[in-house]
């Protein structure tokens, strides 16, 4: 399964996921509409629902961020992502639909721990106590 990935990314790294939609004939094509979703494999936990790409070319770097590679299980060594990309193109037959997956692997990193979002919180707040 680890040997299907594209490359491995360490845990909390974000990076962009060049993906390319490709007509019946292996041919570059701008979708009309495209969808992406992202899941952990092992645990089938749904990391991203389905989104909408953020524009529709033949190809699309999508960024993938760091809150989205945190790790699912905090004994696993290692946790492997699938983008699964759908997108309907226009070919001769009329509206095309076709499907892809991209996966990578997400190294679990000693040391690096989940850290919730910066926040001001009510006592930090700039104004004056009275």
């Amino acid at each position: 399964m680890a040997n299907e990935c594209l490359f491995e990314v360490s845990e909390r790294t974000a990076f962009p996921l060049r993906v390319s939609f490709f007509d019946e004939n292996s041919e570059a094509v701008a979708p009309t509409s495209a969808t992406y979703r992202i899941d952990d494999e092992a645990s089938k936990t749904a990391i991203l629902s389905t989104t909408n790409f953020p524009s529709l070319t033949s190809v699309v770097d999508l960024w993938i961020t760091s809150d989205q590679n945190f790790i699912v299980r905090t004994r696993n060594k290692f946790e492997i992502r699938t983008v699964t990309v759908q997108w309907v193109y226009e070919s001769e037959n009329g509206p095309t639909p076709a499907n892809d997956e991209y996966k990578y692997k997400i190294k679990n990193l000693y040391g690096v721990v989940d850290v919730p979002s910066a926040s001001l919180s009510p006592s930090s707040s700039t104004s004056p106590s009275v």
